[in-house]
C-alpha cells in the first residue's frame, strides 16, 4: 500500500459563455473568471489563449 497521495489528471482552462454573466475563464480548480472587455476582444481577435489567461489568474493552492 502506497502513502502517495493520487495525483489529479491536470484539466486545461477554457473559455466559456455562460447565460448570466456572459465570457468566463474556467479554472482548473473549478473556480471562474469573468473575462473583461479588453479580454473579450483579445479572444475573438484570437490574440489570447485560456491558457495565457490563466497564468494571469490562477493561484494554486498551497
Amino acid at each position: 500500500m502506497s502513502d502517495a497521495a493520487p495525483i489529479r489528471a491536470y484539466q486545461p482552462s477554457k473559455i466559456e459563455d455562460e447565460p448570466i454573466l456572459g465570457p468566463v475563464l474556467m479554472l482548473p480548480d473549478g473556480s471562474f473568471k469573468r473575462l473583461t472587455w479588453r479580454e473579450r476582444v483579445l479572444v475573438a481577435l484570437r490574440l489570447t489563449d485560456a491558457k495565457t489567461l490563466e497564468a494571469r489568474y490562477f493561484r494554486p493552492a498551497g
